[in-house]
């Protein structure tokens, strides 16, 4: 039978391109994997995962589906498990935006000859897309989706060369979002605005933090901005 996926996984899923092998880096169960597999959209895949339960749970899953054949675990940490050029798309979802920048920057060779990078960061956007600027990624596409009262980013990604200037804002919130009006973008600055208020709320009476207070103000600002100018 074959692996139904939604939400998170699902969008992870519909952004990788036809190819011959996909490496999911923290693959957990291996539920990608054999979804792209079974869906024929890539011919063999790496599962790959620091913990040893992760990698023994996604061969059960391997297994279960007979496709040991199609689908490798390895054991180890970020692009460590993979060799340059042996994987055409990486996936890394799951974690935080700065470990996910840590993994890159370990193994930038291996990150920068894939076709794609299909990124799921879990929080620090910012640092993430810094990372990815600086180091003259291009980030060809960005979409949000939904599941329960989170939203999460998926973030396609592809070593350029270009050197890319950039606003401070423009961290926080992907450009390719804004063009796209992505119907879930509202709704997540939104979110945010209530999460500056709340910040703002508790540095209110602590004077130290007079720099700090500014920062969120003009972060608040940039946010009511976007809301106001481009989704309305």
């Amino acid at each position: 039978m074959n692996l139904i996926l939604k939400g998170r996984l699902k969008l992870l899923a519909d952004k990788v391109a036809t190819c011959d092998v996909v490496a999911d880096i923290g693959t957990d169960h291996a539920y990608l994997p054999i979804y792209l597999i079974q869906k024929g959209v890539c011919k063999r895949a790496i599962a790959s995962d620091v913990k040893m339960g992760p990698i023994e749970a996604a061969h059960n899953n391997i297994s279960i589906n007979n496709l040991n054949d199609k689908i490798e675990t390895r054991l180890g940490s970020g692009l460590d498990t993979i060799g340059e050029n042996e994987a055409d798309v990486i996936i890394i979802a799951g974690m935080g935006g700065t470990l996910v920048s840590e993994l890159l920057e370990a193994n930038i060779q291996k990150a920068s000859k894939a076709s794609a990078l299909i990124l799921q960061p879990m929080n620090n956007l910012d640092v993430l897309r810094k990372w990815l600027y600086d180091n003259k990624f291009d980030i060809y596409d960005e979409e949000l989706v939904a599941e329960g009262q989170k939203i999460y980013f998926v973030i396609s990604v592809k070593f350029d060369g270009v050197e890319r200037a950039y606003k401070d804002f423009e961290l926080q919130v992907g450009e390719k979002l804004i063009a796209k009006k992505d119907p879930l973008l509202l709704p997540y600055c939104e979110m945010k605005v209530r999460q500056v208020d709340r910040v703002l709320g508790q540095l209110e009476d602590m004077e130290e933090n007079s720099q700090l207070q500014t920062n969120y103000s003009t972060l608040k600002k940039d946010y009511l901005d976007l809301i106001q100018k481009e989704l309305l």
